[in-house]
């Protein structure tokens, strides 16, 4: 997904979604499909925001008071479009995706313990049966490599060694079974059943990242970009500085919309 797409749903940056005050016509003019816009905030909510950009440059024309509207609308359009049957069958289809999948094992620890054996005696049998093949002057060393290799074998054979590769695929089994429990644990937090949880989280990352932007940060042209004058807002994340350009009333009125909504949200959870 493009990075303006991707941008559109940051109602949680919100400041492009907010371009649907006026319905699906605006998005048209944009030349952003609206079922882009609908893919885009499952993965932003999903995901996060990475290098969004801006939207439109035809929301960098707009006065401060458009703009400010147009995030307040913005988060109105995400919280309705994420109470949406679509937004959920998106979600749990991108959910599905990211599900960890079970290890898969054929047959019982001694099952696989047998199949290494045959595996063993088939290649010692193919070796053999090349032997007959090559000239009597190369013939020696082979006999020699695998005189050595079935030596090496029966020692693996004896019942001590047996038992210590036996354990080593349990061991094995037991460890990918852990590795796969916590996956599922780590899943189900990220993208939990009901996507509430996941959008909180998002929101409260808009709020922690626009808590600080400094609207009144000089820029200056450095090889032909405009950047920072100070060094610590330049390494600023793309979403602060997304703020940055969308200007103190978008942000702010962003900021009070989704506090509004994160309260809507903490007291249905009591």
């Amino acid at each position: 997904m493009s990075g303006r797409y991707r941008a559109i749903a940051v109602g949680v940056l919100m400041i492009a979604s907010g371009v649907a005050i006026r319905g699906a016509d605006i998005f048209a003019q944009l030349g952003i499909p609206v079922q882009s816009a609908q893919q885009a905030a499952v993965a932003i909510i999903s995901n996060g925001v990475s290098n969004p950009g801006l939207p439109s440059a035809s929301f960098k024309l707009l006065p401060p008071p458009v703009r400010a509207e147009l995030a307040t609308a913005g988060v109105a359009w995400l919280k309705t479009y994420t109470a949406s049957a679509d937004f959920k069958a998106r979600y749990d289809s991108l959910r599905q995706t990211h599900k960890p999948q079970a290890p898969q094992f054929e047959g019982t620890p001694d099952d696989e313990l047998k199949k290494e054996d045959e595996e063993q005696k088939r290649q010692a049998d193919e070796s053999r049966q090349a032997l007959a093949t090559l000239p009597a002057e190369q013939r020696r060393a082979v006999e020699q490599a695998l005189a050595a290799s079935a030596a090496a074998l029966a020692k693996m054979n004896t019942p001590e060694q047996r038992k210590l590769r036996l354990d080593a695929i349990r061991a094995y089994r037991a460890e990918r079974a852990k590795e796969f429990e916590l996956a599922m644990a780590n899943w189900q937090r990220e993208y939990p059943d009901h996507p509430g949880p996941a959008i909180a989280k998002r929101l409260r990352e808009f709020l922690a990242v626009s808590a600080d932007v400094d609207f009144d940060a000089p820029l200056k042209t450095q090889d032909g970009r405009s950047r920072f004058e100070n060094p610590a807002y330049e390494a600023k994340s793309a979403p602060w500085k997304l703020c940055y350009r969308a200007g103190r009333e978008a942000t702010t009125a962003a900021r009070a919309a989704v506090s509004q909504w994160l309260t809507e949200i903490d007291g249905a959870r009591r």
